[in-house]
């Protein structure tokens, strides 16, 4: 019997090393990605080679009709900030969660550090989400500014993609909350025994 569960403990640990390393790969494609954003509003580059062609899922959707050739610099700029703000803030999220991948690949199932990484992971998901839908508006507002009055805009969409990304990521940082609780508790009861 205990050597099935030695098995079956090995086996989770080399599932979750796996995960961690492939939890790589979105934080690389998002990294190289981070670099999106400055290509287009700066050097009009739709494409480095991480997408199908075109606009590339790196750089806010807020605008289709943007010509990054008619930007002012502080229009460009902040537009940059913005979008490499956006990516730098999910490659984050998708660090704790290889991060955490890593805790259990050690068979630190139930400690404080995995849950504290379980929690950052959820919170940087919702932050990345709600991050999303307020940059619509203000990336709108930056883009449009330089245009004739009557041709300005703000763009705001709240859609079922962002109620369908907030629910899993609130319910992972409530997680993460419950597990941290969960080994405060086991520690205190550690000391009585």
């Amino acid at each position: 019997m205990n050597t099935d569960m030695t098995k079956s403990y090995s086996r989770l640990n080399l599932y979750c090393k796996f995960m961690a390393l492939l939890t790589a790969i979105p934080i690389l494609a998002m990294l190289i990605g981070s670099l999106s954003p400055l290509l287009f509003y700066f050097f009009d580059i739709t494409n480095i080679g991480l997408d199908s062609g075109g606009y590339s899922f790196f750089i806010s959707g807020a605008l289709d009709d943007v010509d990054p050739k008619t930007l002012s610099l502080w229009q460009a700029t902040l537009a940059t900030l913005i979008d490499t703000l956006s990516i730098l803030i999910l490659a984050y999220a998708f660090y704790q969660l290889r991060l955490l991948f890593l805790n259990y690949s050690q068979s630190e199932y139930f400690s404080e550090k995995s849950s504290n990484h379980c929690y950052i992971f959820g919170k940087m998901l919702v932050i990345w989400s709600i991050f999303g839908i307020l940059s619509e508006p203000l990336l709108t507002f930056i883009l449009t500014f330089n245009r004739d009055p009557a041709e300005r805009y703000i763009s705001f969409s709240f859609t079922g993609d962002d109620v369908m990304t907030l629910f899993p990521a609130i319910s992972i940082m409530l997680i993460g909350q419950i597990l941290k609780k969960a080994c405060q508790i086991a520690e205190e009861n550690k000391q009585f025994i």
